[in-house]
């Protein structure tokens, strides 16, 4: 009597709030959730990663992220800068997005990307439609709420673009901002270079390179490793403990 029924099926009265939700506490704290990163130290070495990597792309890590997106005061850039850091989806991905990309299941908040590579012009219909879908969650409970701001305040229609410009006029605009946050940049900044940040920032968090490639949308993870160069900022701790006299 103290639960529901269907079809003659018990059916528990709550739903769990967690596909895996162990009845007792692990013994061990899983090891990546817990990550001391030396920003200062990785912000000074990047230059010797860029220099001696081959087709290393150039990238920015949190402080410099964050110090960029406090200094955008416009609602629109500003949430096409927050999911192409957040979900390192390429600038045409975000440009194609619509209201009914967003997906809040009562469990987790996340967004369909539509995996379109960089090319010239806008993604035709017939290409966004033969594309495939990768889904990327968003944890962030601010940027939840400014994403359901702005899809309230829009007042979008269902299949409407959020973001109806093109992406040059994005990387105008993020050239502007890094002007006006002044001093000099260390490299030119603009769209990729966020979806960059996002797989070193997923890569420096101990984050399964697999896990990454899928969240990137490449279809090989032989694409993704060239982040992995990163790593030899601190090549030394990987030699600690080696003898060689």
């Amino acid at each position: 009597m103290g639960q529901n029924s269907l079809a003659g099926t018990t059916l528990p009265r709550h739903r769990p709030t967690r596909l895996f939700n162990p009845a007792e506490p692990p013994l061990v704290d899983f090891p990546i959730q817990a990550v001391q990163i030396d920003w200062d130290r990785l912000i000074a070495k990047r230059a010797r990663v860029l220099d001696t990597v081959p087709a290393m792309p150039a990238y920015l890590l949190r402080p410099e992220v964050l110090t960029l997106l406090a200094q955008e005061k416009h609602p629109t850039y500003r949430l096409i800068l927050d999911l192409m850091w957040t979900t390192g989806a390429r600038v045409s991905e975000v440009l194609a997005l619509r209201p009914t990309s967003f997906v809040d299941d009562g469990f987790d908040f996340g967004v369909l990307l539509k995996t379109l590579k960089q090319g010239p012009g806008r993604p035709s219909k017939a290409m966004l439609q033969r594309s495939p879908k990768r889904y990327v969650p968003i944890l962030d409970h601010v940027l939840q709420d400014r994403i359901q701001s702005y899809l309230w305040a829009g007042q979008f229609k269902q299949g409407e673009r959020l973001f109806p410009m093109a992406r040059q006029t994005v990387n105008r605009h993020i050239k502007h901002l890094v002007e006006r946050v002044g001093g000099r940049a260390p490299f030119a900044i603009s769209c990729h270079t966020f979806r960059h940040s996002f797989a070193i920032h997923l890569l420096l968090h101990g984050r399964p390179l697999k896990v990454i490639s899928q969240l990137l949308g490449h279809r090989s993870i032989d694409s993704t490793e060239i982040y992995t160069n990163v790593l030899t900022v601190d090549g030394a701790h990987f030699l600690d403990g080696v003898d060689f006299h």
